[in-house]
This record gives structure tokens, C-alpha cells and sequence, in this order.
């Protein structure tokens, strides 16, 4: 992965923007302030979880658990 050098004023390295990096990781801070840390263990399924939200990926309550049981009916393909 290619960094970019802020010292340099390099802010956008292709898709990569700081400014989105730094509003992303400011969103999940505060979404993530409520469970009081998260464990290194489970930290990606944190991370699946909210990348369901923030898209709104899933909107109902019976797919968000059906997909948090793993079952993904809603991506077959038939």
C-alpha cells in the first residue's frame, strides 16, 4: 500500500483522500465509544458491522440478524 506524505503536501494517494480516512475514523470512534473498547479478537466483525450501517447495506432488523448469523439471503444468486 502507497502512503501519503502530509510533510510533503501530499493529501490523495488514488482513492485514498485524509480527509476521508479522517472522517471515517472519526465516525467509528464515536460509534464505537458506547462498548467501551473492543477487543483485538473481534475487532473485524466491529468493523462488517458498520460497514453494513454506514452503506445501509441491510435495512431491516431480520436481515442485520440473519446476516450476524451469517446467512446472507439477500446476496444469493439464483
Amino acid at each position: 500500500m502507497k502512503g501519503v506524505n502530509l510533510r510533503a503536501g501530499i493529501r490523495v494517494s488514488g482513492a485514498v483522500h485524509m480527509q476521508n480516512v479522517n472522517a471515517y475514523h472519526s465516525r467509528l470512534r464515536q460509534w464505537l465509544a458506547p462498548f467501551h473498547g473492543v477487543a483485538t479478537r473481534y475487532l473485524s466483525n466491529y468493523l462488517g458491522w458498520r460497514w453494513i450501517l454506514d452503506a445501509r447495506r441491510i435495512r431491516s432488523a431480520t436481515s442485520l440478524l440473519n446476516a450476524a448469523l451469517g446467512q446472507f439471503p439477500h446476496l444469493a444468486v439464483t
